[in-house]
């Protein structure tokens, strides 16, 4: 039971202590100017212990900061490239705001604020939603401990993702990108055209992966470069760890390229000028953007070559499984969300179709 006593200070005043033990068995002690108030915090704090909600008031005194850096060590099984990413976005968004500032002391209404700061400095709306999801998760996990009671980030309103435009390429084009390129990277536009490979996939790719004979490709690490070192590691989830039937025109591409540039040491199938990995950045900037510019034209990612190739496997009609487990996806749904526009057209052919079904005597239909 808490208790409250009216005490004197040395100079006169009055004040009330509140007297209580935690669920520890701690002695714990209040001071208050009226006992109003004191009588009020002492039920509050009854009630907590009974139901279990008590917190510590001196274990929310920790710095975001302090905080934030503890959380972050305690994560497992990220990407180094996904970690680095994290890294930046608490230095430069989090921590500025909030690295000094006690955690209890956090309010929603200040997290809202700083949401719409970062939205109205014109930072990206997917680098708004990281940000946040990573003040949020470190509050929850504070939460989680008893160290505050509620997480002050949660329900906060945030701006609005626009899909990125992606651009699909007809094979004509596809070829006329593959020809304009340094012939070095032909083969990789093509094999990104159609298996439906990412870059990261393709740059770690080798030799004894690839079956010319069965002609398949089979996707079990991909590359990144995280602060300019190269870093080789498992696909993101285990749907990405697959193999890909290729069609004849990437088995004869591979065979002219491997003839023309064997792999070295690491047994690369596609590689830099140096004879390295290929590096993303650099072959951005030096090799994809001016042969873009010379061929099918700005803006083109390379990223849409694997868009494009999920659109040729549409128009080809090839079922959404077929199309979901080429391009590693986990979900069907993951693969109608983002190309699901793509099947409108067919849902008239398969109107035309019943049609055409219905009015064949051999069906066997009969209209009552």
């Amino acid at each position: 039971m808490a208790s409250v006593t009216k005490t004197r200070t040395s100079s006169g005043e009055t004040r009330y202590r509140v007297r209580y033990r935690d669920p520890e068995g701690q002695s714990r002690e209040k001071w208050l100017r009226t006992k109003a108030k004191a009588e009020k915090y002492a039920r509050n704090v009854e009630t907590d212990i009974d139901r279990g909600d008590y917190i510590d008031p001196q274990a929310g005194r920790i710095t975001l900061g302090e905080w934030i850096a503890q959380h972050e060590a305690t994560k497992t099984h990220r990407r180094p490239s996904t970690a680095a990413r994290d890294e930046s976005l608490i230095r430069n968004h989090v921590l500025p705001a909030f690295a000094h500032r006690q955690i209890k002391t956090i309010t929603p209404i200040e997290v809202r604020s700083w949401v719409a700061d970062l939205s109205a400095e014109g930072l990206a709306a997917d680098t708004t939603r990281k940000a946040h999801q990573l003040l949020a998760g470190a509050l929850e996990a504070a939460a989680d401990d008893g160290l505050i009671p509620r997480n002050p980030a949660r329900r906060v309103d945030l701006p609005r993702v626009e899909r990125q435009e992606m651009r699909f390429l007809s094979p004509t084009e596809i070829g006329h990108l593959a020809t304009t390129i340094d012939p070095r990277y032909r083969a990789l536009v093509v094999t990104a055209a159609y298996s439906g490979c990412r870059f990261g996939e393709l740059a770690a790719l080798r030799v004894d992966r690839l079956d010319m004979l069965r002609r398949t490709l089979r996707v079990e690490e991909t590359l990144s470069e995280v602060k300019g070192k190269i870093i080789v590691g498992p696909p993101k989830t285990r749907a990405a760890v697959r193999s890909i039937t290729l069609p004849k025109i990437v088995i004869d591409e591979l065979a002219q390229h491997l003839a023309a540039y064997p792999p070295g040491p690491d047994r690369l199938v596609f590689t830099g000028s140096s004879g390295g990995p290929v590096r993303s950045i650099n072959f951005r900037s030096r090799v994809w953007a001016p042969a873009v510019r010379a061929s099918v034209g700005q803006p083109l990612r390379f990223h849409d070559l694997r868009h494009s190739h999920a659109a040729l496997l549409v128009a080809a009609r090839q079922h959404p499984k077929v199309i979901q487990e080429r391009l590693g996806h986990s979900s069907i749904k993951t693969t109608l969300d983002v190309y699901g526009h793509l099947f409108e057209g067919l849902d008239r052919q398969a109107a035309d179709a019943l049609d055409g079904l219905a009015e064949n005597p051999a069906v066997g239909l009969s209209w009552g």
